[in-house]
C-alpha cells in the first residue's frame, strides 16, 4: 500500500501544515454540494489526463477524498504509479468528515 489511511482527526492536523493538497475525486455536482475548504476537484476518471495540474505536489502531502473512501483508494494507487510519494486517503470519505 503506497498511501496512509487517515481519519478526520489526522486530516485536521495535516491541514494545518502549509504546503498540502486536498484532492477531491468526486463529480463536479458532488463537489459543489459539499467539499473540504481549499480542496481542488479533479474527477477520478479525469485524474490521469489532468495530472499536470498537481505535478508540483509529487513530494508533498496529498490528501485524497471522495464520498465514502472507495474512489479515493483508486486515485491514491494511480497517483502512486505516477510518482507521488506522500499520499493520504480519507478513510471514510466526506460523508464522515467534520471540521
Amino acid at each position: 500500500m503506497n498511501y496512509i489511511n487517515i481519519n478526520n482527526e489526522k486530516l485536521n492536523k495535516l491541514v494545518k501544515e502549509k504546503d498540502i493538497l486536498l484532492l477531491d475525486v468526486r463529480s463536479k455536482d458532488e463537489y459543489e454540494e459539499k467539499n473540504i475548504q481549499n480542496s481542488i476537484n479533479i474527477q477520478l476518471h479525469d485524474l490521469l489526463y489532468n495530472i499536470d495540474e498537481i505535478e508540483n505536489y509529487k513530494n508533498k502531502p496529498v490528501v485524497v477524498y471522495c464520498r465514502s473512501g472507495h474512489r479515493s483508494i483508486t486515485a491514491c494507487n494511480l497517483l502512486s504509479i505516477e510518482g507521488f510519494t506522500k499520499l493520504y486517503n480519507l478513510e471514510k470519505g466526506i460523508i464522515d468528515y467534520k471540521l
